[in-house]
């Protein structure tokens, strides 16, 4: 990055010094005859073109708009503080805010149920009685 920053600053310093400071007036682009008119052509006595005189063009005017400003007022709310005078005593006492004191939660254990993986079952052989129901094979009357 440095060398980046020490190459561009040595451009820049040998770029300025190579630039001639001597004021040449040169033709610009304005010079050029651009306008059509810019040579004498009446001594010429050539017909002058210009871009108007084969388009023609339509005069639009847009017509004029009426319109009314309408100004509205916006009521801005100003708090005023206005003392009330009572001139009647209150008959029952101002009753002051009791603070109820509220039972905090607490945390309870409730059992879940977790999956467990079994890598590798075991098998535990038990005796269970199966009682197979053996039907009688009757042979058919026809054959």
């Amino acid at each position: 990055m440095k060398a980046f920053i020490v190459f561009s600053m040595a451009l820049a310093i040998a770029a300025s010094t190579a630039v001639d400071e001597s004021k040449k007036e040169k033709r610009g682009l304005w010079d050029l005859g651009s306008d059509h008119g810019s040579f004498d052509q009446e001594s010429f006595k050539f017909p002058e073109h210009d871009f108007d005189h084969h388009h023609h063009h339509i005069e639009h005017k847009e017509p004029e708009v009426k319109y009314i400003t309408v100004e509205k007022k916006v009521p801005v709310y100003v708090e005023k503080k206005v003392p009330v005078h009572v001139d009647r005593p209150v008959p029952y006492p101002v009753i002051q805010k009791e603070y109820v004191e509220v039972p905090k939660p607490y945390a309870v254990h409730v059992e879940k149920e977790v999956p467990v993986v079994i890598h590798k079952p075991v098998y535990i052989e038990k005796a269970v009685p199966v009682t197979i129901k053996i039907k009688e094979h009757k042979k058919s009357f026809w054959g």
